[in-house]
């Protein structure tokens, strides 16, 4: 199992690992007798309360340790955290023993200590990097037995430690027991080198964090021999010292997992929110397009109907020609208004769906933009429909050479001044005017009929959104008019907007960034070929009007 996982790392990235984990610990190792022997450490600030400050912060760590485990069920943090129990006991059972006992003086004059608890946490080390094995499950699943049988296992490992020194039965089999510690401080060693190049391998920050706080608890293992000091007072402050550091890493490590945990839980938040709001829109996208295809088969069902009633009339009449042209005659107007309402509805369907598939090309040029609009407005204001409203046309500048598409210039006019005829009364007022300055041609289409309701203002240019039936004269619409208005500004690069500030009717606000075209040829010849279709348009575009 262990050379099936190392072989998935490549041979010089083990090398490097280890030779790099020899020697910053020969360094450390190196650094820490050199302090040992040659300051006056212990005097230093906060080192003289030591062994308070390790209690208070192993517990902490041990309990950083659980409620991690336990919040992410992780089982990796769930085996170290019954190492560092025993870490943790066994610094508190050899404190109170060494103030009864002088456990530190029967070390440095026995010799003989097996370090029994050592070798237990070598196993939980070895069982933690093979993660996914019966035992590992077995306590992962019975915390609670788990812990109490750390502490135990633990606390049997240092009585027998206790028992062996005290009654000087290993005194004959020393090079045994040096043999077994050595053994043991190599396994524990391979298995964090092990750890190592796992992590550098999965590039888990928080992990190599935690393996480091492991490491130096087993630094301070190793450095727990009295001949390398000047007394057993030295050793034992180091070793605390040490041990402080290790528990210290691992709260910081749990800290900065915290940290990195709420910014990840902000983030899947705000991502969550994010996608909520998504499916949000395009839930209510789906009923606005489900409701267009219902008004659509209505607006279509309703001209083919006349359509096809008008002709079964005429068909009937077509054995006497006198009456056939007296029928033709009174529903010639009837099948040509339905004919070109249905060939509006279908064009708009066809030009948003190119909108949408974006493969609708406009096609720009420099264009005496205020005699398009201007000849617009005054077709619409002679058309027939259109003759009980009073339309004016207003501007401050005669003359105006900019970059746009005329026809599609033309099909926002229409667009919007029919709009303006449909919700206007008899008798109402449309206005449209045209501004000019340094940047941008304002146009504007203003009129005093019931207007837009507040709350549709904000969504009139969205696909398939229409303003509520009860606000509504009656007539007909498809809901996407003016989103292809909205499509053919924006493509202009311009803006549309309706004046908030506007409370009797509604103004449409256009502004046209006031740019030519380099070495672009004017279009002066407008009037012979869009001119004459504008007619034709005008009839298209308001055919839907009663």
């Amino acid at each position: 199992m262990f050379f099936d996982k190392m072989k998935s790392i490549d041979s010089k990235k083990i090398s490097l690992i280890t030779i790099l984990n020899i020697v910053i610990f020969y360094v450390l190792y190196r650094v820490a007798i050199f302090i040992a022997n040659n300051t006056r450490f212990y005097e230093w600030f906060l080192i003289s309360d030591i062994v308070s400050i390790t209690l208070v912060v192993g517990l902490i760590s041990i309990f950083s340790f659980f409620l991690y485990s336990s919040v992410y069920d992780d089982d990796y943090f769930h085996m170290f955290s019954l190492m560092y129990i025993s870490i943790y006991f066994e610094f508190v059972m050899m404190t109170l023993l060494a103030r009864s006992l002088n456990v530190f003086g029967l070390m440095e004059v026995n010799k003989i200590f097996v370090g029994f608890a050592s070798i237990f946490r070598t196993i939980i080390i070895w069982l933690t990097y093979y993660e996914q094995n019966p035992i590992n499950r077995y306590l992962h699943n019975n915390k609670i037995y788990a812990v109490f049988l750390s502490i135990i296992i633990t606390f049997m490992c240092i009585m027998t430690d206790l028992y062996l020194m005290t009654c000087n039965v290993l005194n004959s089999h020393m090079p045994l027991i040096n043999w077994i510690k050595v053994s043991v401080n190599i396994a524990t060693f391979i298995i964090l080198i092990k750890f190592s190049i796992q992590y550098v391998n999965k590039k888990n920050v928080n992990y190599f964090i935690t393996f480091l706080g492991t490491d130096i608890m087993f630094f301070s293992r190793v450095l727990l021999m009295s001949n390398l000091y000047p007394d057993k007072y030295t050793m034992y402050v180091l070793n605390r010292i040490i041990l402080c550091c290790g528990f210290a890493i691992i709260v910081i490590s749990m800290f900065w997992e915290v940290i990195m945990m709420t910014k990840e839980n902000k983030k899947l938040i705000n991502d969550f929110n994010t996608q909520k709001l998504e499916i949000l829109r395009l839930k209510h996208e789906e009923e606005l397009r489900t409701q267009f295809f219902a008004n659509i088969s209505h607006e279509l069902r309703t001209p083919l109907n006349i359509m096809i009633c008008s002709f079964q009339l005429l068909e009937s009449k077509s054995k006497d020609k006198d009456s056939l042209s007296q029928y033709y005659k009174k529903y010639e107007k009837v099948i040509s208004e339905n004919s070109s309402r249905m060939l509006r509805l279908i064009n708009n369907i066809i030009d948003a769906s190119k909108f949408e598939a974006g493969c609708f090309k406009m096609d720009f040029a420099n264009c005496e933009i205020i005699r398009v609009i201007e000849d617009i407005t005054l077709s619409i204001a002679q058309s027939e429909k259109s003759q009980k409203r009073n339309i004016i046309f207003d501007t401050n500048t005669e003359f105006l050479e900019i970059k746009c598409d005329p026809e599609n210039i033309e099909r926002v006019m229409l667009n919007l001044l029919s709009n303006a005829i449909k919700f206007t009364d008899n008798d109402g007022e449309i206005i449209v005017s045209c501004e000019e300055n340094e940047d941008y041609l304002v146009i504007r289409v203003k009129d005093n009929g019931i207007g837009i309701p507040p709350e549709f203002r904000s969504r009139i240019f969205e696909r398939f959104v229409q303003v509520d039936k009860s606000f509504r004269r009656n007539v007909e619409g498809s809901g996407i008019g003016l989103s292809i208005v909205k499509f053919i500004v924006d493509s202009h690069e311009g803006e549309i907007y309706i004046n908030d500030e506007v409370i009797k009717g509604c103004e449409f606000v256009i502004k046209i960034p006031n740019v030519k075209i380099e070495n672009d040829i004017v279009v002066n010849n407008y009037n012979k070929e869009l001119k004459k279709e504008i007619n034709a348009k005008v009839n298209i575009e308001l055919s839907d009007i009663q």
